[in-house]
């Protein structure tokens, strides 16, 4: 984990005041990375599964900026077949 990119999405994000969108990307092994945009510039930041956990909670923690766990678009790979539901 790169807890430096994790201060960058931060200082970026709260230097604003704005919370950014995010989109989880899964390979077909399901290995993920998350992309927080900045909805002011377009700015964005790749972040590792632990990068992004650690994000979570110190903007859970902060309450004004940075990545609200509620607003997450998960992309899959591809369909999963029914009985994997």
């Amino acid at each position: 984990m790169d807890a430096r990119q994790v201060e960058r999405v931060l200082a970026h994000l709260c230097s604003k005041g704005l919370f950014g969108d995010v989109r989880q990307w899964c390979e077909s092994r399901y290995d993920c990375v998350y992309v927080v945009t900045c909805p002011d510039c377009g700015c964005c930041f790749v972040l590792s599964e632990a990068e992004f956990q650690e994000l979570v909670e110190r903007s859970t923690v902060l309450q004004m900026c940075g990545v609200p766990p509620d607003r997450l678009d998960v992309r899959e790979p591809y369909p999963l077949p029914p009985f994997a539901r």
